[in-house]
């Protein structure tokens, strides 16, 4: 039995008609961003955990459309009373699965499930659409949107109860009802005939990434340096540099009036020269020895997985850590959840353990051209083993994890407060004493460390983005992964996170050894 239409292609007629034709016509088509893989996830884990909040329910599995309403017909019949998830219904022509098919008192309870943490207008169209279908079929009492509940804080021994928060949507989707067969009309009319010209606009992102962009909107061919890589070009320094014709950063007249930071990175980009003040060497000389190189990894889960932990929070679950006690020297350390009961306390301890305690002398390691004294240990130094400043790149995450960490561990709060206290964040440095014109306006880790150290590259890692890390993180914590497969991805997790501490040393190095003759060279 073909259908045509479902509320997800309905919901994307609403989008674009462009949108629903090429999904029908041109799947080959499809490019999906990751921030669209991400939401997919998320959506699907909030609905697992939703089934499991309503006892003695029954899934409607089949794929297949004309099986899955079949089956739905079939429960219906049997077990009038019991809960449904995923029962199909279709309405002229138009199919949905409805997430929770609840009974109660006089009908039934339509319930759709959403990873958000609030209600959006285009879910209450996408709710809409499946209520029009099932009062249909079935006496409907209510229509409700369940969402996830960020204040929630998970107890523990699987109790997820007050995970979702229910709202009752039915005044808020009342006129769109009457809409819903005008919609089917037009996107019927859509399908029937030829491509929608439609046009490239900010409805290829509201409410979602489209993933027909490149097919719409190929990338055009753009200059080097675009003026979108000046930081904050908006309002009339922008439309006069429109009115004068300008596309390239380099064109910039001399005396066309920018920020300070807009007219030094123009200046780099039209004279060629990278920017490299010597002054940012003589902050780093101050911080004295021995440094800390240190980076967090954390993950964010939709469904809480450990005790005291809310929805979206960051979870720390991985540190890296590199310390020299002298120039040219390095001793690695590091953790990596690994099944711990307390996972946060895990990660607290081993962190304060890192940066707050000895160091076996054994483990340092020196580069070929640089032989550190032999018999130094920490009892030469016993001050250093709290001491020390602890180098980061974007401060404001360290600090916001540590923060979360002393609420969440009282008893070490102390050490962690410490660890803040003794944090410098690289990033304000290099903001304010370089730039390099393959920046591209951007001060991220991962824009700066290739222009300064381009032998360390991401790329060649099986992990090489926060992204890719996040996946990872969450197939290890999948009950079903292989164990073998998790020790795979971990070792993979590992290289990234040293990779991230080890950029940390490169960068300093870098702006250390730097002088006007040396950094100032031709791109």
């Amino acid at each position: 039995m073909a259908h045509g239409l479902s509320k997800s292609r309905l919901m994307d007629w609403r989008q674009c008609p462009r949108k629903l034709w090429l999904r029908l016509n041109r799947p080959d088509l499809v490019e999906h961003s990751a921030d669209t893989e991400t939401r997919f996830r998320l959506g699907f884990e909030v609905g697992e955990k939703a089934r499991e909040l309503f006892p003695d329910g029954r899934l409607i599995d089949s794929p297949d459309p004309t099986e899955a309403l079949e089956q739905t017909q079939q429960a219906l019949a049997t077990d009038p009373g019991q809960t449904l998830f995923e029962a199909a219904f279709a309405r002229d022509g138009v199919l949905v699965r409805v997430d929770v098919l609840r009974p109660e008192a006089g009908g039934y309870r339509l319930i759709e499930v959403k990873a958000s943490t609030q209600v959006k207008d285009a879910q209450l169209s996408d709710i809409a659409i499946q209520r029009w279908v099932v009062q249909d079929s079935l006496t409907m009492t209510a229509t409700t949107l369940a969402h996830v509940d960020n204040q929630f804080v998970y107890r523990g021994a699987g109790d997820y109860r007050g995970l979702l928060r229910l709202a009752a949507v039915e005044t808020e989707i009342a006129e769109r009802l009457a809409e819903i067969p005008d919609w089917v009309a037009q996107a019927r009319a859509t399908l029937s005939g030829a491509e929608p010209s439609i046009k490239p606009g900010v409805h290829c992102q509201d409410p979602y990434d489209c993933p027909f962009q490149g097919h719409c909107a190929p990338v055009q061919p753009q200059p080097a340096y675009p003026l979108s890589d000046l930081p904050y070009l908006s309002g009339w320094r922008l439309q006069g540099l429109e009115a004068l014709g300008m596309t390239e950063v380099g064109d910039i007249p001399e005396d066309y009036p920018l920020t300070e930071r807009q007219r030094r990175i123009a200046d780099v980009v039209r004279t060629g020269q990278v920017f490299c003040d010597p002054q940012a060497a003589r902050v780093l000389e101050r911080l004295g020895w021995p440094r800390y190189y240190l980076d967090f990894e954390t993950l964010t889960c939709a469904v809480p997985p450990w005790v005291g932990t809310r929805p979206y929070q960051q979870l720390p679950v991985q540190w890296s850590c590199h310390v020299q006690w002298w120039p040219g020297s390095t001793a690695p350390s590091l953790y990596v959840f690994d099944g711990e009961a307390e996972p946060l306390r895990a990660f607290a301890e081993t962190l304060i353990q890192a940066v707050c305690q000895p160091i076996d002398p054994a483990r340092i390691r020196y580069p070929l051209e640089f032989s550190g004294p032999a018999s130094i240990t920490w009892e030469c130094f016993p001050e250093w083993a709290a001491s020390g400043s602890i180098l980061v790149y974007n401060a404001a995450f360290e600090q916001r994890i540590l923060r979360e960490l002393a609420e969440a561990l009282p008893d070490l709060a102390p050490e962690l407060e410490a660890i803040g206290a003794r944090i410098v964040d690289l990033l304000p440095i290099v903001r304010e004493y370089y730039y390099h014109p393959d920046q591209h306006g951007s001060w991220s880790l991962k824009a700066v460390l290739p222009t300064m150290a381009p032998e360390l590259n991401y790329d060649a890692l099986v992990i090489g983005n926060g992204s890719e890390a996040s996946d990872a993180w969450r197939e290890i914590l999948h009950p079903e992964t292989p164990e073998s497969r998790r020790e795979e991805l971990r070792r993979a997790l590992i290289d990234y996170c040293l990779m991230d501490t080890w950029a940390l040393i490169a960068i300093e190095h870098y702006l250390m050894r730097a002088s006007v003759q040396s950094c100032c060279n031709d791109k």
